[in-house]
């Protein structure tokens, strides 16, 4: 009987120490994604039906080499065009610039200017950890300083962002009033309640008091919070105009997460939801359509020009 106590304690202490495991291995798929190679990212885009390699290759471009404000190398590609207008694509997690050039000749094609680069803790750029756009949009905000300081002061740039990079270009947005436009494609809305999804489909568990805790080792780990990630709050303070693009069958980032932040946006707001698409495939699904609405939508951001379909 004497040791029983002893015994409860151990067990006390081996469930303690499993726990701490399991939230630290969570923390861990959190701020360490398993990121892909460029080759990994091109068979990914091949297999998903659009992506014509043959004309991207066929294009010159210039390498960027930027310093991020937190030291690592930013390391990017711009493909020039004879035009003063000028389009970052913004990738999504575990992808690379690769995942961003699948998009390039919705925009070439139209005269733009395309700049695409490796996200934080992706492809070739450095940085310890992913931290779903608190850092990153200062990134995102040093290539657009390069822009400005290159090409002048007069340029138009505009985002367009998948997935993370949907979210990035929304926090961007917010605090660098010169971004003409933005297409946010299947962007998660906050943070938080992407993270309680993702543990519910997991676990099966629906706790946000875990969720909290979660934040607080994120917090020690890597310096920022999981609720400074939320385009939700900074949509009604965003003016620029904002095309949403969503899959109607994308199980990995909510459709009514866009729907949510069509609402919150005040004005000068469109969306576009693809039947059928799955998460980051909209283009893929239906490029004709897709193309449609991008070219609509920059005629109304453009309303002095006429864009026409075509890519």
């Amino acid at each position: 009987m004497k040791y029983i106590p002893y015994i409860l304690l151990g067990i006390v202490i081996l469930a303690a120490v499993y726990f701490l495991v399991v939230i630290t291995r969570y923390v861990n798929r959190i701020l360490y994604p398993k990121t892909k190679t460029y080759d990994m990212a091109r068979e990914k885009i091949r297999k998903q039906g659009y992506y014509p390699e043959e004309y991207i290759e066929s294009l010159s471009y210039e390498p960027l080499n930027l310093k991020s404000p937190y030291g690592y190398m930013i390391n990017g590609r711009l493909y020039p065009n004879d035009s003063d207008r000028y389009i970052i694509i913004v990738h999504g997690i575990t992808m690379n610039l690769y995942g961003a050039l699948k998009y390039l000749p919705f925009f070439y094609k139209k005269g733009f200017n395309v700049v695409v680069f490796d996200l934080r803790n992706h492809g070739e750029t450095g940085g310890d950890n992913t931290t779903y756009g608190y850092f990153e949009k200062w990134d995102l905000k040093t290539v657009t300083d390069h822009l400005f300081r290159s090409f002048g002061k007069d340029i138009s740039v505009g985002l367009h962002g998948e997935s993370m990079g949907g979210t990035i270009s929304m926090l961007n947005m917010a605090m660098d009033k010169r971004i003409r436009f933005g297409i946010i494609d299947c962007a998660f809305s906050d943070l938080p309640e992407l993270l309680l999804l993702k543990l519910r489909q997991d676990t099966r568990l629906h706790s946000k008091k875990l969720i909290n805790l979660v934040n607080l080792f994120i917090k020690i780990r890597s310096g920022f919070s999981i609720e400074d990630v939320s385009p939700l709050k900074e949509l009604p303070t965003i003016n620029q105009p904002i095309l949403f693009i969503h899959g109607s069958k994308d199980d990995y980032v909510p459709t009514m997460m866009t729907k949510a932040m069509y609402s919150f946006k005040m004005d000068k707001k469109f969306m576009y939801i693809v039947e059928g698409a799955e998460h980051g495939t909209s283009m893929a699904t239906s490029p004709d359509e897709y193309d449609e609405q991008i070219t609509a939508f920059l005629n109304e951001v453009y309303p002095n020009d006429h864009y026409s379909k075509g890519y």
